[in-house]
């Protein structure tokens, strides 16, 4: 199964956020996923003095087909 790799470089981060923001990255990123369909086998979040780290695991090679309807203007208008 396919993995996602994100790194976000930064200036320095201090020490005393590092570890918070690794848990709100890797929160909001298993929230977004999910929203989006796909149901990853593990997420795990990394933090260091000028990087945020985040691997997903075990996500399904293409999303599942879905259809969406969206209504525009009128086309008279």
């Amino acid at each position: 199964m396919p993995e996602l790799l994100l790194e976000l470089f930064s200036e320095e981060i201090p020490a005393r956020m590092q570890a918070r923001a690794a848990d709100d990255l890797q929160r909001l990123m298993n929230e977004r996923l999910l929203a989006a369909g796909f149901l990853p086998e593990g997420v795990k979040a990394f933090a260091g003095p000028r990087r945020l780290t985040l691997v997903a695991t075990g996500l399904p090679a293409r999303q599942a087909d879905r259809k969406e309807e969206k209504k525009g203007p009128r086309v008279g208008a």
